[in-house]
């Protein structure tokens, strides 16, 4: 397999950080574009300042934390369903792979659908990476 064009999915819990981590070690490998979003699924579906300024905030930080200076690196931020936002991006950006967490995080005042990586890994257009948290599954 080779990868040209990455997406991982983050919510900023542990597997997602993690799933960053891998989607970085493979760009990095593979010489590939890594686009990095996160979706605020907010009650109702429209953008909510506050809850997106924690979410910049978050991917700022998730960034920094990681040596990325030597992939081709983009990030965003989005308002809607996670799963389908996901897909709809993984279309558009014609990618490869989709990398992210098994088990999420949600935020209190974001609403609770799970099943999100489920959803993805069964109606994606490419591969899936789907890390799991230590232990999980065991």
């Amino acid at each position: 397999m080779n990868f040209k064009h990455i997406l991982c999915a983050v919510d900023f819990s542990p597997t997602s950080v993690k799933a960053f981590e891998a989607a970085v070690e493979l760009a990095r490998s593979f010489t590939a574009q890594l686009h990095v979003i996160h979706v605020v699924e907010a009650e109702p579906a429209v953008p909510n300042l506050a809850l997106e300024q924690k979410a910049v905030d978050a991917m700022t930080a998730l960034v920094a934390g990681v040596p990325t200076a030597d992939i081709a690196l983009t990030t965003e931020i989005t308002t809607g369903t996670a799963f389908v936002e996901i897909l709809k991006r993984a279309h558009e950006l014609r990618v490869d792979l989709v990398s992210m967490g098994t088990k999420g995080l949600t935020l209190p005042e974001e609403r609770v659908f799970g099943g999100t990586a489920k959803r993805v890994f069964n109606e994606a257009p490419c591969s899936v990476l789907a890390v799991r948290e230590n232990g999980e599954g065991s």
